[in-house]
This record gives C-alpha cells, sequence and structure tokens, in this order.
C-alpha cells in the first residue's frame, strides 16, 4: 500500500480527517486509505497514541458537538440528524449512554457543564523524537499457556493487576524462563485480549496459545516497564509508517528476559509481526 504521509503526521492527519468527516461518521476503509495505511494499523496507532479506540473518538465528538448544538437552541431532531444518526431513539440512546443525560436535557450553554465534552485532540505538527530501529528476525511457532483478559484502550491500566495474579499463582513455574505480554484478537473497536504467558504445553485453568512463526521486527524497550507504551506508540506511529514491511494483524507480544527486573530498566522487547510491503 502505498504510504501518503510522512511519519510524523499519521495521527495528525487522521484527526483532520475525523474531523472534516465528522458528521458523516467514520468510514474505517476509507478513512485507512486516505491515510495511507492497512485499517489494523490505523486503528493501532490510533489508539496507542491518543489511550482511545478511533470509534470512541469519533462517537464522543459527534455528540459533543449535538451537545453545544442543543445548547444553542437547535431541537433534538435536528441535533441527531446533523450528528449523522437515523434516528432520535439511536441519537438519544447513545448520547445518554455517553453523557448519562437524556439530550433533552440539555436547554443552555450552561448544561454543558453538566457533561465532560470531547473536545477535538490536536497534535503536534512536529516530533523530534528518534524512531526505533528494530532487529528483523524469523522464528518458528512457540506454545504458551497463560491467563488471559479482555481490555479496551480505557481499561488497559488493569492489565498490571492481571501480571499480579497470574505471578502470583503460577510463580514457580514462571522462573527461570522468558515471560510473554501477548496481546491478539484485536477489533475495531479498540478492544483486544492480553495474555500473561510462559512455556507449556497445557496447565489447568490456563488458556493455551501458539504464537505463530514467521518474520517479527523486534524493538528494545530501554526504559521502566511502566514507560512501555511509549515503544508501542513509536513503532505504530513513527516507524512502521515508513519501514519496508507492512504490519500484520496477528499476535504482538512483549517478552521478558528471564532476569526480568520490574523496579529496573530494559530486559523487555517489542515483538510486532511483519510482512515485505508489496
Amino acid at each position: 500500500m502505498k504510504r501518503t504521509h510522512t511519519q510524523s503526521d499519521l495521527i495528525a492527519r487522521t484527526l483532520w480527517q475525523v474531523e472534516t468527516d465528522l458528521s458523516r461518521g467514520p468510514d474505517l476503509p476509507a478513512l485507512a486509505e486516505a491515510i495511507g495505511v492497512s485499517r489494523f494499523h490505523l486503528t493501532r496507532a490510533f489508539s496507542l497514541r491518543t489511550g482511545l479506540s478511533l470509534g470512541t473518538y469519533v462517537r464522543r465528538r459527534r455528540l459533543s458537538e449535538a451537545a453545544k448544538a442543543r445548547s444553542a437552541g437547535d431541537s433534538v431532531t435536528n441535533a441527531a440528524f446533523d450528528a449523522g444518526y437515523d434516528s432520535v431513539e439511536g441519537f438519544s440512546r447513545v448520547f445518554r449512554a455517553c453523557f448519562g443525560l437524556a439530550p433533552s436535557s440539555i436547554r443552555c450553554v450552561d448544561d454543558l457543564n453538566r457533561i465532560t465534552l470531547q473536545e477535538a485532540i490536536e497534535m503536534p505538527k512536529t516530533d523530534d523524537s528518534k524512531t526505533p530501529m528494530p532487529e528483523i528476525r524469523t522464528i518458528d511457532p512457540i506454545t504458551l499457556v497463560g491467563r488471559s483478559g479482555r481490555f479496551t484502550m480505557e481499561s488497559r491500566t488493569r492489565i498490571p493487576a492481571l501480571w499480579d495474579e497470574t505471578v502470583s499463582e503460577w510463580h514457580d513455574a514462571m522462573i527461570g524462563g522468558p515471560t510473554y505480554g501477548v496481546c491478539s484478537d484485536f477489533s475495531d473497536t479498540g478492544d483486544f485480549t492480553y495474555t500473561v504467558a510462559f512455556a507449556g504445553e497445557t496447565a489447568e485453568g490456563l488458556d493455551r496459545l501458539i504464537l505463530p512463526g514467521g518474520t517479527y521486527a523486534v524493538f528494545a524497550h530501554e526504559g521502566h516497564i511502566s514507560t512501555i507504551s511509549r515503544t508501542w506508540d513509536a513503532i505504530f506511529a513513527k516507524w512502521a509508517p515508513e519501514a519496508e514491511y507492512d504490519l500484520l494483524n496477528g499476535p504482538e507480544f512483549e517478552l521478558y528476559d528471564a532476569d526480568f527486573d520490574p523496579k529496573g530498566e530494559g530486559k523487555v522487547a517489542v515483538w510486532v509481526p511483519i510482512a515485505p510491503r508489496g
């Protein structure tokens, strides 16, 4: 797929395009084509940079603009249709789910203080941070066992708790070998499965998964584990747009060395599946 942007403006271009087409709602395939990346790349890059799924951000923006229209005197019907909804009932249901209030409750500007609006995100036009450079590795399939949970970008702060639970119960089995944090089963809405895993064929009470063999780009994370989201973001927003590879929608994983110390730095790498661009 032809790249139509530089590495520094992937998210900025996406935000601009979203605002341009806000009333029509997101057409993910068309948006990805306009930006010049795959649907998977776009949704992952956006959620990693902003902490919101692309769909969630667009929905909140549309509803926030509808709330402002209501506060300026628009009818519920006009606000609904201008926000791209086909029915007042559907609009009212989504509005209430987002803000905890019916749209009819917004009657003046002061009423906007009762809800949390999603304003347009503005990204810096330049980014002088260093683009990470990976090692390209080819591996055979790896069989793992572990404990899994389903997360969104908003709920991913609960992943450390999944680690604590798994290590507490399976500490002895995890000692002496590398451990894995596997991200898989991504959806367009931003949901994904995260598995805290270690090598093994079967274990009662744990999920079994296989990391596909193939080619991976391997990025060393140099800082404390609490900042690993920066490495993920840099991969999708800076390295991938200009790489000679396409990102594959398969399991991605964090590989922790056997002597990884959560109090220290480094000793963890991010692996993402790739294929030569073509």
